[in-house]
């Protein structure tokens, strides 16, 4: 059991990156609302997880080649290949495909080795959200008012990678665990060949099947895993995305870079994240960073970390404004016995790949 997990900060000095849309409770319906949720007694702006997976999606198709599962329709639901061997998307986003086809049961679902939280502003929405005000014009006749708010912050968001689960389909008959059909889904006549109306579904089962003697993949009664080299290339290219994440909404009239401009990465054996909770906080509206309670819960974890190594990379102007001192984090978290290696976002997450995600796989 082994995990790659990561904390990012997005830097989002004046964005509108993923919004409610219209407020309807409004009798002018002019006002696009940013999403918030609520803790406490304040509400913070967020992007949702599905908007940073997209976004995680679509980088890895720009930059890593990554075919992306196509996207199917059927009743209400809206579904992937769920082709894990072919769709490196499917192996690591994980699928649910559950209905039934021609009174047959087709439903596969695969739970994501890659998990990851919403992006949530570290500012609440009373330091971090304003609304414009403006005037759509060019068209003949009075000028029509309408109101977008956007919000100026810091986002924080964490990551879970399952090591062991990319590149293992599992074929157990329990949600989640259900990868891929087999033969014995198979309805059969009484010569036991497979019934007529289920060429789609011994189509796909044969696909599979080349496609695994292509890939070289190991199949036993209760999975079909992957080689190392690929499963090694999968996790490796997942993680080397983050540096060059895009997307996000309105960027025509708020452009913003949402590579991450700190990020905190690190191996552990189980299946747990140190870097969810309050290790980045607002105080008096300002974004600190309290090294302290991140030694301290490292501290307590020793056990399971394999390596006890954790990597840091950081923007230089983005610390700088923000008032951070690297050395005197560097220094506390030595100080717990936790090795640091510091550089820019990029260099902690090569190093982070070449030292901690790639020998897992070699060693495996």
């Amino acid at each position: 059991m082994r995990f790659a997990v990561g904390m990012v900060l997005i830097d989002a000095p004046h964005s509108a990156l993923n919004m409610l849309g219209i407020d309807d409770s409004l009798p002018d319906r002019n006002v696009t609302r940013v999403k918030t949720l609520r803790r406490g007694g304040y509400r913070y702006p967020y992007v949702s997880p599905q908007a940073w997976r997209y976004w995680w999606r679509k980088t890895l198709n720009e930059h890593f080649d990554w075919e992306l599962s196509p996207l199917f329709r059927e009743e209400k639901q809206v579904f992937t290949a769920a082709n894990p061997l072919k769709y490196k998307d499917d192996d690591v986003f994980g699928y649910m495909r559950a209905f039934k086809r021609g009174g047959i049961n087709i439903t596969v679902t695969r739970i994501s080795p890659l998990k990851n939280t919403p992006l949530i502003s570290v500012l609440p929405e009373r330091s971090s959200i304003t609304m414009d005000e403006g005037y759509a014009s060019r068209h003949e006749g009075d000028p029509t008012p309408y109101n977008q708010e956007f919000y100026s912050t810091v986002l924080k968001g964490a990551f879970s990678l399952d090591l062991e689960a990319v590149g293992r389909f599992t074929i157990i008959g329990k949600a989640g665990f259900k990868n891929l059909l087999t033969w014995n889904d198979v309805p059969k006549d009484k010569s036991g060949k497979p019934k007529k109306g289920t060429e789609e579904i011994t189509k796909e089962i044969r696909e599979m099947e080349h496609i695994s003697e292509e890939f070289g993949i190991v199949r036993g009664e209760k999975e079909w895993v992957l080689p190392n080299e690929l499963r090694k290339k999968r996790s490796a290219e997942t993680i080397k995305a983050i540096r060059y994440l895009s997307g996000g909404a309105k960027q025509t009239q708020f452009h913003t870079d949402i590579t991450p401009k700190f990020v905190l990465l690190m191996s552990i054996d189980a299946g747990i994240n140190p870097f969810i909770s309050d290790i980045v906080f607002e105080d008096r509206g300002e974004v600190k960073f309290d090294t302290e309670a991140l030694a301290n819960r490292l501290a307590d974890l020793k056990d399971i970390l394999p390596t006890k190594k954790l990597y840091v990379g950081c923007d230089d102007g983005f610390i700088r404004n923000l008032g951070w001192d690297v050395n005197k984090m560097s220094e506390t978290l030595q100080n717990a016995e936790i090795e640091v290696e510091f550089g820019s976002v990029g260099e902690a997450i090569e190093k982070f790949v070449k030292e901690e995600i790639e020998p897992y796989y070699d060693e495996s």
